[in-house]
């Protein structure tokens, strides 16, 4: 099992999404950024690592919002997730196609990544 980390990053009433790249396995799927955990690095290490490398933002993670384990054809992922607020930086997509701040109600419209789905229903925004 890999285990994955995704930041649910707020500000104000919306929430960072970010859109995987066309040439990345569920290509143009929208996410909740993060990354996977690296041996021996925490999660909240892993968060604030993977979000300064792929949007060039200085986050503080705060508190855990929970965790789901998801079956894709390559492979099991237990993802999991904490709220988290920028600290400093504007957004640079690194690795991302694109980025948006959206409502939770707005979460919706947008085709996620399928353990993405299954932790929006977990988390109480």
């Amino acid at each position: 099992m890999i285990f994955v980390t995704a930041a649910i990053i707020t500000n104000e009433d919306k929430i960072l999404i970010t859109q995987r790249a066309k040439a990345d396995k569920l290509s143009l799927k929208w996410e909740f950024p993060g990354g996977k955990i690296e041996k021996g690095e925490t999660p909240e290490a892993c968060l604030k690592r993977e979000i300064m490398e792929e949007l060039n933002l200085d986050i503080d993670v705060l508190e855990y919002m929970g965790s789901t384990i998801y079956k894709y054809e390559t492979g099991e992922i237990n993802l999991i997730a904490y709220k988290a607020i920028i600290i400093s930086g504007e957004i640079k997509m690194n690795v991302h196609n694109d980025a948006r701040w959206v409502t939770a109600d707005e979460l919706e419209s947008y085709d996620l990544a399928p353990a993405d789905i299954e932790l929006i229903k977990l988390i109480d925004f």
